[in-house]
Protein backbone atom coordinates (compact mmCIF):
# COMPACT_ATOMS: atom_id res chain seq x y z
CA UNK A 1 0.00 0.00 0.00
CA UNK A 2 1.17 3.29 -0.87
CA UNK A 3 0.16 6.35 1.49
CA UNK A 4 1.74 9.77 0.32
CA UNK A 5 2.18 12.53 -1.81
CA UNK A 6 5.49 13.68 -3.23
CA UNK A 7 6.21 17.28 -3.93
CA UNK A 8 9.35 18.28 -6.58
CA UNK A 9 10.35 21.58 -6.41
CA UNK A 10 9.94 23.33 -9.49
CA UNK A 11 13.69 23.49 -10.45
CA UNK A 12 16.42 22.19 -8.35
CA UNK A 13 19.31 24.04 -8.08
CA UNK A 14 23.00 23.22 -10.06
CA UNK A 15 24.05 22.53 -6.05
CA UNK A 16 21.05 20.10 -5.37
CA UNK A 17 21.10 18.16 -8.43
CA UNK A 18 24.84 17.77 -7.92
CA UNK A 19 24.16 16.41 -4.20
CA UNK A 20 21.42 13.93 -4.99
CA UNK A 21 23.73 12.97 -8.26
CA UNK A 22 26.70 11.84 -5.65
CA UNK A 23 23.92 10.66 -3.18
CA UNK A 24 25.93 7.82 -1.14
CA UNK A 25 23.90 4.95 -0.30
CA UNK A 26 24.07 4.76 3.14
CA UNK A 27 25.39 1.32 4.99
CA UNK A 28 25.51 0.22 8.70
CA UNK A 29 29.80 1.06 8.36
CA UNK A 30 28.42 4.34 7.12
CA UNK A 31 26.35 4.70 9.88
CA UNK A 32 28.70 3.85 13.01
CA UNK A 33 31.76 5.64 11.68
CA UNK A 34 30.19 8.98 9.63
CA UNK A 35 32.26 11.32 7.79
CA UNK A 36 32.84 14.37 9.48
CA UNK A 37 30.48 16.71 7.81
CA UNK A 38 27.50 14.55 7.85
CA UNK A 39 24.86 13.97 10.31
CA UNK A 40 23.45 10.40 9.24
CA UNK A 41 21.99 9.39 12.21
CA UNK A 42 19.09 10.73 14.84
CA UNK A 43 22.20 11.02 17.38
CA UNK A 44 25.09 11.77 14.79
CA UNK A 45 26.05 8.09 15.72
CA UNK A 46 24.56 4.90 16.71
CA UNK A 47 25.25 5.21 19.97
CA UNK A 48 23.32 8.23 20.44
CA UNK A 49 26.09 10.90 21.58
CA UNK A 50 24.67 13.83 19.75
CA UNK A 51 28.34 15.20 19.64
CA UNK A 52 29.60 16.57 16.33
CA UNK A 53 33.80 15.92 15.13
CA UNK A 54 33.49 19.60 13.10
CA UNK A 55 36.13 22.17 14.76
CA UNK A 56 35.85 25.37 12.76
CA UNK A 57 33.53 26.66 14.89
CA UNK A 58 35.20 27.30 18.13
CA UNK A 59 34.54 29.72 21.55
CA UNK A 60 37.18 31.95 20.31
CA UNK A 61 35.07 32.71 17.10
CA UNK A 62 31.87 31.31 17.98
CA UNK A 63 30.89 35.55 18.38
CA UNK A 64 30.83 35.99 14.85
CA UNK A 65 28.39 33.19 13.66
CA UNK A 66 25.11 34.60 11.29
CA UNK A 67 22.45 33.37 9.74
CA UNK A 68 22.70 32.20 6.40
CA UNK A 69 19.32 30.74 5.73
CA UNK A 70 16.25 29.50 7.26
CA UNK A 71 12.88 28.26 6.20
CA UNK A 72 9.44 28.28 7.56
CA UNK A 73 8.05 24.71 8.50
CA UNK A 74 4.58 23.18 8.64
CA UNK A 75 2.36 26.15 10.91
CA UNK A 76 0.53 23.21 12.95
CA UNK A 77 2.21 21.06 15.46
CA UNK A 78 4.89 20.77 17.65
CA UNK A 79 8.72 20.84 16.55
CA UNK A 80 11.00 18.67 18.24
CA UNK A 81 12.84 17.75 14.87
CA UNK A 82 16.01 16.01 14.57
CA UNK A 83 17.78 16.40 10.59
CA UNK A 84 19.60 14.61 9.00
CA UNK A 85 22.20 15.43 6.52
CA UNK A 86 23.91 13.54 4.24
CA UNK A 87 26.04 14.27 0.58
CA UNK A 88 25.07 17.87 1.11
CA UNK A 89 21.04 17.46 1.30
CA UNK A 90 19.11 18.02 4.98
CA UNK A 91 15.94 16.11 5.37
CA UNK A 92 14.05 17.39 7.70
CA UNK A 93 10.70 15.88 9.67
CA UNK A 94 8.00 18.02 10.19
CA UNK A 95 4.95 18.04 12.57
CA UNK A 96 1.82 15.83 10.79
CA UNK A 97 4.20 13.63 8.34
CA UNK A 98 5.46 16.27 6.09
CA UNK A 99 9.11 15.57 4.87
CA UNK A 100 11.60 17.35 3.01
CA UNK A 101 14.70 17.32 1.23
CA UNK A 102 16.74 20.15 1.14
CA UNK A 103 19.56 21.86 -0.09
CA UNK A 104 22.05 22.06 2.87
CA UNK A 105 23.85 24.99 1.52
CA UNK A 106 21.14 27.36 0.33
CA UNK A 107 17.68 25.75 1.64
CA UNK A 108 16.28 25.35 -1.29
CA UNK A 109 13.73 22.71 -1.56
CA UNK A 110 14.58 19.45 -3.45
CA UNK A 111 11.50 17.28 -2.96
CA UNK A 112 8.78 16.79 -0.37
CA UNK A 113 6.54 14.11 1.36
CA UNK A 114 2.91 14.66 2.42
CA UNK A 115 1.10 11.39 3.73
CA UNK A 116 -2.15 11.34 3.34
CA UNK A 117 -3.36 10.47 6.62
CA UNK A 118 -6.64 9.35 8.23
CA UNK A 119 -9.05 11.17 10.49
CA UNK A 120 -6.40 12.82 12.67
CA UNK A 121 -9.23 13.41 15.42
CA UNK A 122 -9.12 9.68 16.16
CA UNK A 123 -5.35 9.42 16.31
CA UNK A 124 -3.15 9.39 19.53
CA UNK A 125 -2.10 13.26 19.20
CA UNK A 126 1.84 13.03 20.61
CA UNK A 127 2.35 11.49 17.28
CA UNK A 128 1.62 14.49 15.33
CA UNK A 129 5.65 15.52 16.45
CA UNK A 130 8.26 14.11 14.00
CA UNK A 131 10.80 14.04 16.33
CA UNK A 132 13.27 11.61 13.73
CA UNK A 133 14.10 10.20 10.57
CA UNK A 134 16.48 7.47 9.79
CA UNK A 135 18.85 6.72 6.67
CA UNK A 136 19.52 3.51 5.49
CA UNK A 137 20.65 2.49 1.52
CA UNK A 138 18.68 4.39 -0.89
CA UNK A 139 15.93 5.17 1.37
CA UNK A 140 14.56 7.52 3.92
CA UNK A 141 12.87 6.01 6.58
CA UNK A 142 9.96 7.41 9.06
CA UNK A 143 7.41 6.53 11.18
CA UNK A 144 3.98 8.08 10.42
CA UNK A 145 1.12 9.86 12.61
CA UNK A 146 -0.69 6.32 12.02
CA UNK A 147 1.85 4.18 13.16
CA UNK A 148 3.26 2.97 9.73
CA UNK A 149 6.58 2.33 9.13
CA UNK A 150 7.46 4.24 5.88
CA UNK A 151 10.41 4.64 3.07
CA UNK A 152 11.03 6.83 1.00
CA UNK A 153 13.51 7.01 -2.28
CA UNK A 154 16.16 9.74 -1.18
CA UNK A 155 16.69 10.90 -4.78
CA UNK A 156 12.99 10.99 -5.67
CA UNK A 157 10.78 11.21 -2.07
CA UNK A 158 8.60 7.92 -3.65
CA UNK A 159 7.54 5.54 -1.58
CA UNK A 160 9.27 2.56 -1.59
CA UNK A 161 7.32 0.83 1.25
CA UNK A 162 4.72 1.45 3.57
CA UNK A 163 4.61 -1.32 6.81
CA UNK A 164 1.11 -0.81 8.82
CA UNK A 165 2.47 -1.49 12.36
CA UNK A 166 -0.72 -0.99 14.33
CA UNK A 167 -2.94 -4.00 13.66
CA UNK A 168 -5.97 -2.26 13.75
CA UNK A 169 -5.21 0.38 16.90
CA UNK A 170 -5.61 3.72 16.37
CA UNK A 171 -4.30 5.17 19.63
CA UNK A 172 -0.55 3.19 19.16
CA UNK A 173 1.59 5.76 17.97
CA UNK A 174 5.44 6.70 17.52
CA UNK A 175 7.01 10.12 18.19
CA UNK A 176 10.91 9.76 18.08
CA UNK A 177 11.19 7.69 14.60
CA UNK A 178 13.07 4.74 13.52
CA UNK A 179 16.59 3.69 14.50
CA UNK A 180 19.04 1.64 12.42
CA UNK A 181 20.72 -1.02 14.24
CA UNK A 182 22.93 -3.00 11.94
CA UNK A 183 20.49 -3.90 9.26
CA UNK A 184 17.39 -3.53 11.64
CA UNK A 185 15.12 -0.98 11.83
CA UNK A 186 13.98 -0.41 15.63
CA UNK A 187 11.23 1.37 16.37
CA UNK A 188 9.09 1.87 19.75
CA UNK A 189 5.79 3.33 20.40
CA UNK A 190 3.73 5.48 22.22
CA UNK A 191 0.25 4.27 24.24
CA UNK A 192 -0.44 7.48 26.49
CA UNK A 193 -3.69 7.43 25.44
CA UNK A 194 -4.74 3.71 25.16
CA UNK A 195 -7.01 0.95 27.06
CA UNK A 196 -3.69 -1.35 26.63
CA UNK A 197 0.19 -1.18 26.51
CA UNK A 198 2.57 -0.86 23.45
CA UNK A 199 5.99 -2.24 22.18
CA UNK A 200 8.87 -2.05 19.98
CA UNK A 201 9.48 -3.87 17.15
CA UNK A 202 12.18 -5.09 14.56
CA UNK A 203 11.94 -4.44 10.92
CA UNK A 204 14.40 -5.71 8.04
CA UNK A 205 15.62 -2.31 6.66
CA UNK A 206 15.66 -3.09 2.92
CA UNK A 207 11.64 -4.36 3.11
CA UNK A 208 10.19 -3.48 6.38
CA UNK A 209 9.76 -7.21 6.91
CA UNK A 210 8.34 -7.19 10.81
CA UNK A 211 11.36 -9.79 12.36
CA UNK A 212 10.51 -9.48 15.91
CA UNK A 213 7.63 -7.65 18.52
CA UNK A 214 8.47 -6.99 22.18
CA UNK A 215 5.38 -6.27 24.56
CA UNK A 216 6.20 -4.61 27.98
CA UNK A 217 2.94 -5.43 30.07
CA UNK A 218 2.85 -8.66 31.39
CA UNK A 219 -0.16 -11.02 30.35
CA UNK A 220 -2.00 -13.32 33.28
CA UNK A 221 0.85 -16.03 34.10
CA UNK A 222 3.54 -14.35 32.05
CA UNK A 223 6.64 -13.25 34.47
CA UNK A 224 5.96 -10.54 36.37
CA UNK A 225 2.49 -10.73 36.27
CA UNK A 226 1.82 -11.02 40.10
CA UNK A 227 3.57 -7.48 40.41
CA UNK A 228 0.70 -5.80 39.27
CA UNK A 229 -1.92 -6.70 41.41
CA UNK A 230 -5.06 -5.77 38.92
CA UNK A 231 -6.94 -6.89 35.83
CA UNK A 232 -4.68 -7.08 32.71
CA UNK A 233 -7.78 -5.07 30.99
CA UNK A 234 -6.97 -2.31 33.62
CA UNK A 235 -2.96 -2.00 32.65
CA UNK A 236 -2.93 0.93 30.39
CA UNK A 237 -0.45 2.91 28.73
CA UNK A 238 3.57 1.85 28.75
CA UNK A 239 5.53 1.99 25.85
CA UNK A 240 9.03 2.83 24.28
CA UNK A 241 8.36 6.31 23.14
CA UNK A 242 11.76 7.69 24.00
CA UNK A 243 15.18 7.43 21.87
CA UNK A 244 16.92 3.73 21.33
CA UNK A 245 20.78 3.33 21.17
CA UNK A 246 22.95 0.75 19.65
CA UNK A 247 26.27 -0.33 20.26
CA UNK A 248 28.53 -2.21 17.70
CA UNK A 249 30.83 -2.65 20.49
CA UNK A 250 28.16 -5.10 21.90
CA UNK A 251 26.25 -5.30 19.14
CA UNK A 252 23.33 -4.59 21.14
CA UNK A 253 20.17 -2.25 21.58
CA UNK A 254 19.41 -0.24 24.29
CA UNK A 255 15.77 1.35 25.13
CA UNK A 256 13.80 1.80 27.83
CA UNK A 257 9.92 1.50 28.92
CA UNK A 258 7.83 4.62 30.22
CA UNK A 259 5.37 4.47 32.71
CA UNK A 260 1.47 3.72 33.38
CA UNK A 261 -1.71 4.78 34.23
CA UNK A 262 -3.91 6.79 35.47
CA UNK A 263 -0.61 8.05 37.97
CA UNK A 264 -1.93 7.29 41.62
CA UNK A 265 -1.76 3.42 42.46
CA UNK A 266 -4.66 3.69 44.50
CA UNK A 267 -6.94 4.57 41.65
CA UNK A 268 -5.37 2.10 39.05
CA UNK A 269 -5.64 -0.30 41.55
CA UNK A 270 -2.28 -1.62 41.82
CA UNK A 271 -0.78 -0.76 45.68
CA UNK A 272 2.79 -1.47 46.60
CA UNK A 273 2.85 -3.45 42.79
CA UNK A 274 6.09 -2.42 41.30
CA UNK A 275 4.64 -2.82 37.89
CA UNK A 276 6.79 -5.67 35.78
CA UNK A 277 7.94 -4.30 32.77
CA UNK A 278 7.29 -0.25 33.35
CA UNK A 279 10.35 1.96 33.55
CA UNK A 280 12.69 -0.67 32.36
CA UNK A 281 15.99 -0.60 30.34
CA UNK A 282 16.36 -2.84 28.06
CA UNK A 283 19.54 -4.88 26.00
CA UNK A 284 18.48 -6.45 22.71
CA UNK A 285 19.70 -8.42 19.92
CA UNK A 286 18.53 -6.28 17.21
CA UNK A 287 18.50 -9.23 14.74
CA UNK A 288 16.31 -11.41 16.45
CA UNK A 289 14.51 -9.41 19.48
CA UNK A 290 15.98 -11.71 22.34
CA UNK A 291 16.04 -9.56 25.73
CA UNK A 292 19.83 -10.36 27.32
CA UNK A 293 19.39 -7.90 30.73
CA UNK A 294 16.98 -4.97 31.67
CA UNK A 295 16.78 -3.66 34.47
CA UNK A 296 13.83 -1.28 36.72
CA UNK A 297 15.00 2.50 37.19
CA UNK A 298 11.93 3.18 38.95
CA UNK A 299 9.61 0.55 39.61
CA UNK A 300 5.87 1.39 41.80
CA UNK A 301 5.62 5.31 39.32
CA UNK A 302 3.19 7.69 40.86
CA UNK A 303 4.54 10.43 39.17
CA UNK A 304 4.83 9.59 35.40
CA UNK A 305 8.61 9.28 35.50
CA UNK A 306 8.95 7.72 31.90
CA UNK A 307 11.95 6.30 31.99
CA UNK A 308 12.27 6.06 28.23
CA UNK A 309 14.97 8.29 27.26
CA UNK A 310 18.51 7.51 25.47
CA UNK A 311 21.39 6.00 27.89
CA UNK A 312 24.78 5.52 25.75
CA UNK A 313 27.04 2.57 25.47
CA UNK A 314 31.06 4.56 26.26
CA UNK A 315 33.87 3.10 27.27
CA UNK A 316 35.28 5.21 30.53
CA UNK A 317 37.60 4.10 33.64
CA UNK A 318 34.83 3.36 35.98
CA UNK A 319 36.09 4.67 39.10
CA UNK A 320 32.66 6.61 40.89
CA UNK A 321 33.65 9.02 43.35
CA UNK A 322 32.35 8.72 47.27
CA UNK A 323 31.64 11.72 47.04
CA UNK A 324 29.67 12.66 43.58
CA UNK A 325 27.00 14.94 44.25
CA UNK A 326 23.21 13.67 44.72
CA UNK A 327 24.93 9.85 45.37
CA UNK A 328 22.26 7.44 45.70
CA UNK A 329 24.36 4.31 45.34
CA UNK A 330 27.62 2.87 44.42
CA UNK A 331 28.14 -0.76 43.94
CA UNK A 332 31.42 -2.13 46.13
CA UNK A 333 32.76 -4.02 42.92
CA UNK A 334 32.03 -0.62 40.70
CA UNK A 335 35.97 0.71 40.25
CA UNK A 336 37.43 -1.99 38.22
CA UNK A 337 38.98 0.28 35.55
CA UNK A 338 38.14 0.87 31.30
CA UNK A 339 35.14 -0.84 30.80
CA UNK A 340 31.87 -0.78 28.40
CA UNK A 341 29.36 1.24 30.48
CA UNK A 342 25.75 1.64 29.59
CA UNK A 343 25.27 5.52 31.10
CA UNK A 344 23.07 8.00 30.93
CA UNK A 345 19.74 9.77 32.59
CA UNK A 346 16.42 7.64 31.33
CA UNK A 347 13.99 9.31 33.81
CA UNK A 348 12.64 12.33 34.43
CA UNK A 349 13.66 11.87 37.84
CA UNK A 350 17.01 12.90 36.61
CA UNK A 351 18.64 10.30 38.38
CA UNK A 352 22.08 9.42 36.18
CA UNK A 353 22.24 5.42 36.32
CA UNK A 354 25.47 3.39 35.27
CA UNK A 355 25.48 -0.24 34.16
CA UNK A 356 27.70 -2.60 32.13
CA UNK A 357 26.83 -2.43 29.23
CA UNK A 358 26.98 -6.42 28.27
CA UNK A 359 25.84 -7.66 31.13
CA UNK A 360 24.04 -4.89 32.97
CA UNK A 361 25.73 -4.96 36.15
CA UNK A 362 24.69 -2.02 38.16
CA UNK A 363 27.81 0.11 38.72
CA UNK A 364 26.38 3.53 40.31
CA UNK A 365 23.60 6.16 40.29
CA UNK A 366 23.08 9.85 41.65
CA UNK A 367 20.67 12.66 40.97
CA UNK A 368 21.26 15.56 39.17
CA UNK A 369 18.07 17.86 40.01
CA UNK A 370 16.50 17.73 43.22
CA UNK A 371 13.90 14.07 43.12
CA UNK A 372 12.02 12.91 46.14
CA UNK A 373 10.45 10.22 44.37
CA UNK A 374 13.79 7.48 44.94
CA UNK A 375 13.83 6.91 48.47
CA UNK A 376 17.11 4.36 48.48
CA UNK A 377 18.93 2.59 45.31
CA UNK A 378 20.56 -1.02 46.43
CA UNK A 379 24.41 -0.47 46.06
CA UNK A 380 24.79 -4.18 45.25
CA UNK A 381 21.58 -4.87 43.01
CA UNK A 382 20.26 -1.37 42.03
CA UNK A 383 16.83 -2.41 42.88
CA UNK A 384 14.83 1.10 43.70
CA UNK A 385 12.99 1.67 46.69
CA UNK A 386 10.64 4.66 46.32
CA UNK A 387 9.49 7.27 48.79
CA UNK A 388 6.12 6.49 50.85
CA UNK A 389 5.67 9.91 51.55
CA UNK A 390 4.98 10.94 47.69
CA UNK A 391 2.73 7.70 47.00
CA UNK A 392 -0.74 8.20 46.43
CA UNK A 393 -1.94 6.00 48.71
CA UNK A 394 -5.70 7.14 48.47
CA UNK A 395 -7.73 9.03 45.39
CA UNK A 396 -7.60 12.23 47.34
CA UNK A 397 -4.18 12.78 48.54
CA UNK A 398 -2.05 15.34 46.95
CA UNK A 399 1.97 14.77 47.52
CA UNK A 400 4.63 17.51 46.86
CA UNK A 401 6.66 15.49 44.01
CA UNK A 402 9.78 16.54 42.66
CA UNK A 403 10.21 16.55 39.61
CA UNK A 404 7.41 17.22 38.19
CA UNK A 405 5.43 14.93 35.12
CA UNK A 406 7.67 17.31 32.81
CA UNK A 407 10.57 16.66 34.69
CA UNK A 408 13.53 16.92 36.11
CA UNK A 409 14.80 15.58 32.80
CA UNK A 410 12.56 14.73 29.82
CA UNK A 411 12.99 14.03 25.86
CA UNK A 412 15.38 16.82 25.25
CA UNK A 413 18.00 14.78 24.63
CA UNK A 414 22.19 14.67 26.05
CA UNK A 415 24.96 15.04 24.47
CA UNK A 416 28.42 13.67 24.99
CA UNK A 417 31.65 14.31 24.07
CA UNK A 418 33.89 11.34 23.86
CA UNK A 419 37.30 12.79 23.91
CA UNK A 420 36.61 14.44 27.33
CA UNK A 421 34.23 11.42 28.82
CA UNK A 422 31.68 14.07 29.61
CA UNK A 423 27.83 13.57 29.29
CA UNK A 424 25.60 17.40 28.86
CA UNK A 425 22.18 17.06 30.72
CA UNK A 426 19.32 19.52 30.10
CA UNK A 427 17.53 19.89 33.09
CA UNK A 428 14.51 21.94 35.15
CA UNK A 429 14.47 22.70 38.69
CA UNK A 430 10.66 22.25 38.73
CA UNK A 431 8.28 20.38 41.41
CA UNK A 432 4.47 20.36 41.61
CA UNK A 433 1.79 19.89 44.33
CA UNK A 434 -0.27 16.93 42.85
CA UNK A 435 -3.98 15.70 43.54
CA UNK A 436 -5.67 12.83 41.82
CA UNK A 437 -8.79 14.28 40.20
CA UNK A 438 -11.45 11.71 41.19
CA UNK A 439 -12.23 8.04 40.38
CA UNK A 440 -14.35 8.78 37.41
CA UNK A 441 -11.68 8.11 34.50
CA UNK A 442 -10.95 5.92 31.39
CA UNK A 443 -7.77 5.67 29.31
CA UNK A 444 -7.74 8.78 27.63
CA UNK A 445 -6.99 10.40 31.66
CA UNK A 446 -4.19 8.76 32.17
CA UNK A 447 -2.76 11.49 34.32
CA UNK A 448 -6.20 12.39 36.19
CA UNK A 449 -4.26 14.67 38.58
CA UNK A 450 -4.07 18.24 38.92
CA UNK A 451 -0.35 19.90 39.35
CA UNK A 452 0.14 23.34 41.09
CA UNK A 453 4.05 23.89 39.74
CA UNK A 454 6.54 25.53 41.99
CA UNK A 455 10.24 26.21 42.26
CA UNK A 456 12.38 23.20 43.85
CA UNK A 457 13.23 24.66 47.22
CA UNK A 458 16.56 26.16 47.30
CA UNK A 459 16.73 27.01 43.66
CA UNK A 460 16.33 30.61 42.13
CA UNK A 461 16.23 29.17 37.97
CA UNK A 462 14.33 27.09 36.41
CA UNK A 463 16.24 26.24 33.69
CA UNK A 464 19.58 23.92 33.85
CA UNK A 465 22.47 21.85 32.07
CA UNK A 466 24.76 19.98 33.65
CA UNK A 467 28.39 18.62 32.81
CA UNK A 468 29.50 15.62 34.62
CA UNK A 469 32.46 12.89 34.18
CA UNK A 470 30.79 10.16 33.29
CA UNK A 471 34.21 8.05 35.07
CA UNK A 472 33.83 9.67 38.43
CA UNK A 473 30.16 11.15 38.57
CA UNK A 474 30.99 14.75 39.62
CA UNK A 475 29.52 17.25 38.28
CA UNK A 476 32.25 19.72 36.62
CA UNK A 477 29.61 23.34 36.55
CA UNK A 478 26.05 23.58 36.18
CA UNK A 479 24.25 26.56 33.93
CA UNK A 480 21.28 28.23 34.76
CA UNK A 481 18.81 30.56 33.39
CA UNK A 482 15.71 32.16 34.97
CA UNK A 483 13.27 30.85 31.96
CA UNK A 484 12.35 27.09 31.35
CA UNK A 485 15.04 25.46 28.97
CA UNK A 486 13.26 21.98 27.80
CA UNK A 487 16.12 21.97 24.97
CA UNK A 488 18.19 19.10 23.59
CA UNK A 489 21.61 20.17 23.92
CA UNK A 490 24.43 18.96 20.81
CA UNK A 491 27.82 19.31 21.56
CA UNK A 492 30.87 19.90 19.32
CA UNK A 493 34.33 18.72 19.12
CA UNK A 494 35.25 22.66 18.73
CA UNK A 495 34.49 22.93 22.40
CA UNK A 496 30.64 24.19 22.03
CA UNK A 497 27.82 23.16 23.42
CA UNK A 498 24.45 24.31 21.33
CA UNK A 499 21.08 24.47 23.19
CA UNK A 500 17.69 26.40 22.60
CA UNK A 501 15.08 27.09 25.24
CA UNK A 502 11.55 28.66 26.01
CA UNK A 503 13.31 32.19 26.21
CA UNK A 504 13.87 31.73 21.89
CA UNK A 505 17.45 32.28 22.38
CA UNK A 506 19.44 30.08 20.14
CA UNK A 507 22.64 29.54 22.74
CA UNK A 508 26.50 28.33 22.26
CA UNK A 509 27.99 27.54 25.51
CA UNK A 510 31.86 26.50 26.77
CA UNK A 511 32.12 22.79 27.36
CA UNK A 512 34.64 23.91 29.66
CA UNK A 513 33.38 26.32 32.16
CA UNK A 514 29.36 26.49 31.32
CA UNK A 515 29.77 30.24 30.07
CA UNK A 516 27.27 31.53 27.19
CA UNK A 517 29.95 32.96 24.37
CA UNK A 518 27.05 33.85 22.01
CA UNK A 519 23.19 33.62 21.27
CA UNK A 520 21.07 35.20 19.15
CA UNK A 521 16.99 35.89 19.76
CA UNK A 522 15.02 34.04 17.46
CA UNK A 523 11.77 34.45 16.31
CA UNK A 524 9.65 31.18 18.35
CA UNK A 525 10.66 28.86 20.84
CA UNK A 526 13.61 26.91 20.07
CA UNK A 527 12.28 23.08 20.59
CA UNK A 528 14.16 20.97 18.20
CA UNK A 529 17.43 19.27 17.82
CA UNK A 530 20.83 21.26 16.73
CA UNK A 531 22.95 19.82 14.12
CA UNK A 532 25.91 20.52 12.76
CA UNK A 533 27.21 19.63 9.61
CA UNK A 534 29.74 20.85 6.72
CA UNK A 535 29.30 21.70 2.97
CA UNK A 536 32.45 22.31 1.00
CA UNK A 537 34.62 22.45 3.85
CA UNK A 538 31.78 25.23 5.55
CA UNK A 539 31.05 24.10 9.05
CA UNK A 540 26.61 25.11 9.68
CA UNK A 541 24.68 24.77 12.76
CA UNK A 542 21.14 23.91 12.64
CA UNK A 543 17.84 24.10 14.97
CA UNK A 544 14.39 24.33 14.74
CA UNK A 545 11.90 25.16 16.89
CA UNK A 546 7.84 26.38 17.03
CA UNK A 547 4.48 24.82 17.06
CA UNK A 548 4.42 24.76 21.42
CA UNK A 549 6.74 24.64 23.81
CA UNK A 550 6.56 22.80 27.33
CA UNK A 551 8.79 25.13 29.08
CA UNK A 552 6.23 27.76 28.67
CA UNK A 553 4.36 25.99 31.35
CA UNK A 554 7.17 26.92 34.13
CA UNK A 555 7.65 30.73 33.72
CA UNK A 556 4.24 31.94 34.48
CA UNK A 557 3.47 29.99 38.15
CA UNK A 558 7.09 31.23 39.23
CA UNK A 559 6.37 34.89 37.88
CA UNK A 560 8.46 34.87 34.71
CA UNK A 561 6.83 37.04 31.98
CA UNK A 562 9.18 36.24 29.30
CA UNK A 563 8.03 36.66 25.77
CA UNK A 564 7.78 32.79 24.67
CA UNK A 565 5.87 32.86 21.51
CA UNK A 566 5.52 30.06 19.55
CA UNK A 567 4.33 31.69 16.20
CA UNK A 568 5.97 30.92 13.51
CA UNK A 569 7.55 27.31 13.05
CA UNK A 570 11.04 27.66 11.20
CA UNK A 571 14.42 26.29 10.90
CA UNK A 572 17.37 28.17 11.01
CA UNK A 573 21.06 27.60 9.70
CA UNK A 574 24.37 29.51 11.17
CA UNK A 575 27.58 29.77 10.22
CA UNK A 576 30.87 31.59 10.46
CA UNK A 577 31.47 34.54 7.54
CA UNK A 578 33.11 33.13 4.42
CA UNK A 579 36.46 33.82 4.11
Amino acid sequence: MRRGLMISAAACVMGAQAALAQMTPITDELLQNPPESDWLSYGHGPENYRHSPLTQITPENVGSLQLVWARGMEPQGMVQSAPLVADGVLYLPNPGDVIQAIDAATGDLIWEHRRQLPDTTVLNTIGERKRGVALYGDNLLFMSWDNHLVALNRESGQVVYDIDRGQGDERISNSTGPFIANGVVVAGSTCQYSAFGCYVTGHDANTGEELWRNYFIPRPGEEGDETWGNDYESRWMTGAWGQVSYDPVTNLVYYGSSAVGPASEAQRGTPGGTLHGTNTRFAVRPDTGEIVWQHQTLPRDNWDQECTFEMLPVSTNVNPAADMDGVLAINPNAATGERRVLTGVPCKTGTLWQFDAETGEFLWARDTNLQNLIESVDPETGIVTVNEDVVHHDATSTVAMCPTYLGGRDWPTTAFNPSTGVIFVPLNNMCADSTPVDDDFSALDVYNTDLVYHLAPGFENIGRIDAIDVSTGNTLWSYEQPEGLYAPVTSTAGGLLFTGGSDRRFKAISQDTGEVLWSARLSTGISGHPISFAVDGRQYVAVAGGGSHYGTRFNTPVGLNIDATMVGSALWVFALPEG
